[in-house]
């Protein structure tokens, strides 16, 4: 009897040897795909000079990583593939590059796409499928290639949180994101982050204040990305365009007239020109958005978590529409948005992968305002900051394409009295009001023959900028030479 009871022992533990074996080895198998399928990048970048608009800066070398997906294409990061001068690919444990293009990039929720030149860089590898969005505390592996090392570099931890927040490459978006404590650090950005086997993220920035806190942007942004980019445009990730605050206290809802029971979100403020503006209203009570029930603090169901309503519009592309319920003038109210991008992003967001738009004209080195350029030292004061964030705000229609300001003064004999000036915001030239840099370049070549002085204006200043027209246009090429300026302009095409 004791035999066959120690015989059996025995079977039962070689099989769960065996079995255990077999997942072992199932599970290592698909960890060896995925590390096949990561690769480092390298990328020489070269931003452009802000202070001085026709000058580039030393070019810097910068790491990261990125992964094969589907149609030959590497998925990474917009921030680590951003103003490349070149872009090298190597394999896990490769010392031979591979000279990579970017095929598409979306600096709004930083990811991009890179096609190696060498179709024989994708012999033998297999794509990475995307997965879906984890459940909170669940375990997943980022893959990278951290700096301080060449290797391929694995890290765990668990989901933590499910939240939207800012996505620091563009400095204003928001979007959703998930956050763990597997180690993001430096050089990992573009990584996958995995989940029994596919991937559920792309690693992409951490918590320089917190320990062992990074994020990865969720697999429906990157699904969305690779949607928009189907027509070979992007188009960018869209925005209702409102600002609201929550309804929790019942006597505020009441003041409002909200039925029992019902739940919403205030709206204080419509963007103007967003998708909401002549639709939505300042005072309306946002209840529904696509058949959600948006609650007091304005948040949604999505899957097991809570979530900021905006995310029904993060899901969809520009174009499309959007139904909202409002509560207005003690009634529901049903509306169909036509989704719109945020007005004026290109201004607002860092800018990267262009030079800078730039004028001189007699010495007055002009420029159009943007976030790049306000956030250099010294230029945040309260003339620019309301030109460049609060003017659309506070007196809606009224900001121009571009905000063009005299940045500062190239000393010449046509400037004397000028040379000090620094920030200057042209509002006309010989009384006409100028919209884009573009508009200024074209004012200024097609003036009269007979124009003896150009006249600079500002809301700002009471005393204006005058020239000599005549030896502005006379000492232009001198004052390029002098300085080293190749040309005396760079306008954009579009505006």
């Amino acid at each position: 009897m004791k035999y066959f009871m120690l015989h059996n022992l025995v079977k039962i533990f070689f099989m769960l040897i065996c079995l255990c074996s077999f997942y072992y080895l199932n599970a290592h198998a698909k960890v060896s795909g995925i590390e096949h399928a990561v690769f480092r990048i390298t990328n020489f970048q070269q931003r452009p000079d802000w202070q001085s608009p026709w000058k580039l800066k030393p070019t810097v070398r910068g790491q990261g990583s990125g992964f094969l997906i589907k149609n030959d294409l590497i998925l990474t990061n917009a921030h680590v593939v951003s103003d490349s001068r070149m872009i090298l690919v190597n394999k896990i444990s490769s010392s031979k590059p591979f000279l990579a293009d970017v095929f598409a990039i979306a600096h709004d929720s930083d990811l991009a796409l890179l096609k190696v030149r060498d179709p024989n860089f994708y012999l033998n590898l297999n794509p990475l499928k995307l997965g879906g969005i984890p459940k909170l505390r669940s375990r997943v592996r980022a893959f990278g290639y951290p700096m301080g090392g060449q290797e391929l570099s694995r890290t765990e931890g668990v989901v933590s949180r499910i939240e939207f927040g800012t996505y620091v490459h563009s400095g204003i978006d928001s979007h959703l994101l998930v956050q763990t404590d597997s180690a993001i650090n430096p050089g990992n950005s573009g990584g996958p982050v995995t989940q029994h086997g596919k991937v559920i993220g792309v690693a992409f920035q951490s918590n320089l204040r917190l320990n062992d806190v990074g994020y990865f942007i969720p697999v429906p942004l990157i699904t969305r990305f690779l949607i928009d980019m189907k027509d070979g445009k992007y188009e960018g990730v869209p925005e209702i365009g409102v600002q609201t605050s929550s309804l929790f206290n019942r006597h505020y809802r009441r003041y409002h007239g909200l039925p029992e029971n019902n739940t919403g979100i205030l709206v204080d403020r419509v963007v103007p020109r967003s998708s909401a503006e002549g639709l939505i209203i300042k005072g309306d009570v946002l209840t529904k958005i696509e058949d959600k029930r948006i609650d007091a603090a304005g948040m949604v169901n999505f899957g097991e978590q809570l979530v900021s309503f905006f995310i029904e519009a993060e899901n969809r592309q520009i174009g499309d529409s959007l139904k909202v319920e409002v509560w207005r003038d003690g009634k529901f109210h049903n509306l169909s948005l036509t989704l719109k991008a945020p007005p004026f992003g290109a201004e607002l967001r860092n800018s990267y992968d262009e030079l800078p738009e730039y004028l001189i004209f007699g010495g007055l080195v002009l420029i159009a305002l943007n976030r790049n350029y306000i956030h250099l030292t010294g230029n945040l004061s309260p003339s620019l900051a309301y030109e460049h964030w609060y003017r659309e705000l506070e007196r809606p229609h009224t900001r121009r394409d571009q905000s063009v300001l005299i940045s500062r003064v190239l000393p010449s004999s046509v400037n004397t009295g000028y040379t000090n000036l620094q920030n200057f915001i042209v509002s006309t030239v010989n009384g006409s009001s100028i919209n884009t840099l573009k508009d200024l370049d074209k004012m200024l070549k097609d003036m009269p023959a007979a124009t003896r002085h150009v006249v600079f204006e500002s809301e700002w200043d009471n005393m204006p900028v005058v020239l000599d027209y005549k030896k502005s246009l006379d000492q232009q090429q001198d004052v390029l030479k002098r300085y080293g300026i190749l040309s005396g302009s760079n306008l954009s095409e579009t505006n």
